[in-house]
């Protein structure tokens, strides 16, 4: 019964938090995990955004292993997310178009291809 409560709880949790998004600007779904210790992933590979948009990123970690989520480019902080955990970061893109990655700069999943590209379009 417990479980079922916490689970209608933080069901009401979400929807709050989606209710009130107006505020906070788009969010954007992005999936983290591992096929294999040489091949990770984050998905989708490329997100576009506006220039000065402000832009919630929700990372979920489908993996069995730590990830993290950050961008010293485009400055974005390091976020870790815990495996099978969700983390949300809250951003502002930058003025300046551009390609920015976004990566996870834990030893060696960048280069087993955890990273993504975030494109920043000129403002309307």
């Amino acid at each position: 019964m417990r479980s079922i409560l916490v689970a209608f709880a933080a069901g009401l949790a979400a929807a709050a938090l989606t209710a009130c998004g107006g505020s906070s600007g788009r969010t954007i779904a992005v999936r983290a995990g591992e096929v294999d210790a040489q091949h990770m992933y984050f998905e989708p590979k490329e997100v576009h955004v506006q220039a000065g948009e402000k832009v919630t990123f929700v990372i979920e970690n489908e993996g069995t292993s730590d990830h993290e989520f950050e961008s010293d480019e485009a400055g974005i902080e390091e976020v870790l997310i815990p495996e099978g955990r969700t983390r949300r970061t809250t951003w502002t893109a930058p003025k300046q178009p551009g390609r920015y990655p976004v990566y996870c700069d834990i030893a060696g999943h960048r280069e087993a291809g955890m990273e993504l590209t975030l494109v920043v379009d000129p403002a309307p």
